[in-house]
């Protein structure tokens, strides 16, 4: 069997709109340099044939129904595959795969860059995995060759709704516009929840910045979830929060967009101060005792620091306009036994090819 093609897509780091983006307000992503890779090879035989080392999956067998329905040979594979059987099913409905015709293909999805080996388990790092999975995968099996995020918002619209279809309705799909995209991109979603706009932002060369896991995985959803319904219940507090992150998020993005550092790195602390105060109307530690630690060291250094993402755990980011103090941050946050990975930028987004 030769290779047909090779996709690929980054994960991604929130800088700033957490939560609030959920709501209409602007927010800032960024594209990492770990990627989801699927390579796609003609099947041997008549099924569909799926292979996922870091998911502990070894050729997954399927048939693909006209419908769009999976059906796996084995149901254990099948249940740690939950994301290709939705992406398969979602593509079959929107007319993008046609199982009639397109020829049962195999699948390698290779994720490993998004997990970390501690000594006794491998921790999910929080960066995106499944949202560039989710863009990887689509691009593979639709042949689309990736364009500029501004260029084809239909497109980009369409993997949000795919990917929202694997989380149960849940996400923003920022995650995923930063793996369709690329770089640092401002995303904004209207009022329907529809994505509104994506933009490409040049960083301001005055604000250096720097990535640190805590060393625990989060559950995004879990945050979700209970935000919901916290909303639904009319729980005290919660709307104001809510406008409070709004206002902020909006603010920082405007900074960015006029190179204004000491006006962002401003957003940045009221943001996360505002983070702490959702996280106690809605009874979930947002700021995590590993947070609240780095934000101390972080005060300490004078650098800014908040969690990116739902918080909980996963990754923070500081920032500062001096690469000294930040220098000293990650040297501090490393003696206290926190990981610094190498994260940077990866400007490309989504990409196919052949083999």
């Amino acid at each position: 069997m030769n290779p047909l093609c090779r996709a690929s897509a980054p994960g991604k780091l929130v800088l700033l709109g957490e939560y609030s983006v959920l709501f209409g307000a602007p927010a800032v992503v960024m594209a990492v340099n770990r990627r989801a890779v699927i390579t796609v090879r003609d099947a041997p035989a008549d099924k569909w044939v799926v292979t996922a080392p870091a998911l502990e999956v070894d050729s997954a067998e399927c048939v693909l129904e006209p419908s769009g329905v999976v059906d796996w040979s084995d149901r254990n594979s099948g249940e740690r595959l939950v994301l290709v059987e939705r992406v398969l099913a979602g593509l079959v409905a929107r007319g993008l795969l046609n199982p009639q015709t397109e020829q049962p293909r195999a699948l390698n999805l290779d994720t490993a860059a998004f997990f970390s080996s501690g000594p006794d388990e491998r921790l999910k790092l929080g960066l995106g995995s499944s949202a560039a999975l989710t863009v990887a995968l689509a691009t593979a099996l639709t042949g689309r060759a990736p364009e500029a995020c501004a260029a084809d918002l239909e497109w980009l619209r369409t993997l949000v709704s795919l990917h929202r279809e694997v989380q149960d309705g849940l996400g923003s799909g920022i995650d995923v516009a930063a793996s369709q995209c690329g770089g640092v991109v401002g995303f904004e979603l209207d009022t329907g929840g529809t994505v509104a706009g994506v933009v490409p932002i040049h960083w301001p060369d005055r604000i250096f910045r720097a990535f640190v896991w805590t060393g625990r995985s989060a559950s995004t959803s879990t945050f979700l979830d209970r935000l919901q319904a916290r909303r639904e219940s009319g729980a005290p507090g919660v709307e104001e929060a809510l406008d409070l992150l709004g206002q902020e998020s909006e603010r920082g993005v405007d900074a960015l967009a006029r190179d204004d550092p000491f006006r962002f790195l401003d957003a940045v602390e009221r943001f996360c101060e505002a983070l702490a105060v959702l996280g106690r109307v809605i009874d979930l530690p947002i700021l995590s005792e590993a947070h609240l630690s780095l934000r101390q060291v972080a005060a300490e250094c004078g650098v800014h620091y908040k969690p990116s993402g739902a918080g909980g755990g996963d990754f923070g980011v500081c920032f500062s306009t001096d690469h000294e103090r930040i220098s000293d941050f990650t040297r501090r946050a490393a003696a206290s036994g926190f990981a610094i990975p190498d994260l940077e930028p990866d400007l490309d987004g989504a990409s196919m090819g052949g083999m």
